[in-house]
Formats: C-alpha cells, structure tokens, sequence
C-alpha cells in the first residue's frame, strides 16, 4: 500500500508540474459540449441527450486515460521495475486514473446539465450519477489496462484506439441502459442486476490486470 500510495502521490505531481495536459482535457469537454450546445441548445428526447453525454464521455476518458504508459519508454519502464512491484504500479495507476475519471465525470455532467435542456421530470438524479460514476470506473479501469498492453507495441496510440472499442463497448453499453432507466424514473432495485453486472466487469478488470501485468511489464 506504501508503494501504491506514493505511486498515486508521483502521479499527481506529473500532472500538477505538466498542466497544460490536464488543462487541454477541460478545453477539449468544455469546446464539445459547447458546440453540441450551439447545433441544440434543446434536445426533447432524453435518449438522445444521453447517448450525445455517453459519445462525449468515451473520447474525453480515452484521451485522459491513453498517457498513462504513453511517456514511459523501455528504458524509464526496466528502471521502475528494479524499484517497486508492478502489481503495485498497477494498481497506483488504476486508481489514480479513476479519481481523475471522477473528476471529468462530475465536470461533464455539470456542464451539460446546464447547457443542453432535456426532459428531466422523471430523472433519478442518484441512480444517473451512480451509473456515470460505475460506468466511467468500469470504461476507465479497462482502458488502463489497454494502455499497458499498447506500451508493449510501437504504435501504442493507434493499437489502444483499436483495442478500446470492441473491449469498452459491453460497459458502455450497460451503462447507457443504466443511465435510461433513471431518466425514466427507475429506482436501484430496478437497476440492481445491471449494476452488479458493471460493478463485476470492474472487479475482473482489475483482477485480471492485477494478475497478469507482472507478466506483461516483463516482456
């Protein structure tokens, strides 16, 4: 716990010393959502203004997620491995980059509820954010994991875009189911089963990179 907890600390610094990497992220979901509000400052089905808040969601968490191995090249990633365990790397990485999901989740979900009108009369506002928040964990703990395996390649930006659409694709898609139900007005017992499918996707996700990436690292 000592190594993941400085991990996270490390990464925080990163991003504290580089801002001008987060701060393209907030220019990116703020410019989005602006222009989708330009093209419809109104949308009157919520199915839409949902599946227009998931589309924005995918790519902002894809492009905040992809430089967690992008800067570390073969030399930078043998000297990590002689000074801490990958399991733990892992880990400090997955977590980190769930508290920075957290964070664009929370912005993006404010920015279009202020921005894009919709019909929100029957709107669980708890179970909508549960399932942004459980959803954006699921997609953000996967893409880490594919961000390792691309480090591996020499492409690493173009192997993650292709291994992160089919993979993120079932989480993305109960997520969506998720975030419906409550425009409609469902409550979390009704939602209880496609929860605990997501909650599981997550828990495996992280089993398995916790598992497998001592092994990945030493290829």
């Amino acid at each position: 716990m000592k190594e993941v907890l400085h991990l996270i600390k490390h990464e925080l610094a990163i991003e504290l010393k580089q801002k001008h990497f987060f701060s393209s992220i907030v220019l990116y979901i703020v410019s989005t959502v602006f222009v989708c509000y330009l093209s419809f400052s109104e949308i009157e089905k919520s199915v839409v203004w949902n599946g227009l808040f998931w589309v924005v969601m995918l790519f902002s968490l894809t492009n905040a997620i992809s430089k967690s191995f992008i800067n570390e090249n073969s030399s930078k990633q043998l000297f990590i491995y002689t000074l801490i365990n990958p399991r733990a790397l892992i880990i400090g990485k997955i977590i980190y980059n769930l508290l920075l999901t957290l964070l664009l989740v929370l912005l993006i979900f404010l920015l279009f509820n202020m921005l894009i009108e919709t019909d929100k009369k029957e709107l669980n506002t708890s179970l909508f954010l549960v399932s942004c928040l459980l959803g954006g964990a699921t997609i953000s703990s996967t893409l880490t994991m594919i961000g390792a395996i691309a480090a591996k390649t020499n492409n690493n930006i173009g192997i993650l875009a292709i291994l992160a659409f089919p993979i993120v694709l079932p989480s993305l898609l109960i997520a969506l189911q998720l975030t419906n139900l409550a425009f409609l007005g469902g409550g979390f017992s009704q939602a209880f089963d496609l929860i605990l499918t997501l909650l599981s996707i997550n828990i495996l996700v992280i089993a398995l990179a916790f598992l497998l990436f001592p092994y990945l690292w030493k290829a």
